[in-house]
């Protein structure tokens, strides 16, 4: 091949891939829901977590319970997947709080409003992280609640309440929530 026919060759090339680089790429662009966004915070809360000395380790898999009404469409396959400290992630609805067996997590749901007090004493000797996103739920003993504000996700900590089961949350993890204290009344 000649030099001048492999250089015309060379810039039609290049002329189609700068035609093909300068043609507009339709993004695919997913909006999430705001429960898959709390599923994953959930999930990432985890991370955060020191759970009483082998309370977690003793536990098969990291549990989150889910009582009340469940607002999460497809948390169980999100999570199929996922671990934290070494577990695998089971995702598991119950009617009651006597149906929590290991240290995890529990979601519990705006439906158990009036329950939340039950739910807190039925769970009171289980390494749990307590999580919610109802109005006050934090200051009435939940250790997280969800919030929007500004039309984003963000979350309150009760840290009083994290510590009465022994479960130590990171700084890293305080400095971005809101700090809450437990409601006297």
């Amino acid at each position: 091949m000649n030099f001048c026919y492999r250089h015309a060759v060379g810039l039609v090339l290049m002329l189609l891939a700068s035609i093909l680089v300068a043609l507009p790429v339709q993004a695919v662009e997913r909006e999430f829901d705001e429960y898959e966004v709390k599923a994953f915070a959930i999930y990432n809360l985890a991370k955060f977590i020191e759970w009483p000395e082998n309370s977690l380790a003793a536990a098969p898999n990291l549990t989150i319970y889910i009582i009340g009404d469940d607002p999460f469409k497809n948390f169980r396959e999100a999570m199929k997947d996922k671990s934290v400290q070494g577990k695998a992630i089971v995702i598991k609805k119950i009617n009651s709080p006597a149906d929590v067996k290991d240290a995890g997590i529990l979601f519990i749901s705006r439906s158990e409003i009036d329950h939340l007090p039950n739910i807190l004493s039925g769970i009171s000797r289980a390494p749990v992280l307590t999580v919610g996103d109802t109005q006050s739920f934090a200051s009435r003993g939940v250790m997280v609640n969800f919030y929007v504000e500004n039309d984003k996700i963000k979350f309150e900590i009760n840290v009083e309440a994290a510590n009465l089961k022994g479960l130590k949350i990171s700084s890293n993890l305080l400095k971005m929530g809101k700090i809450i204290a437990t409601s006297k009344e």
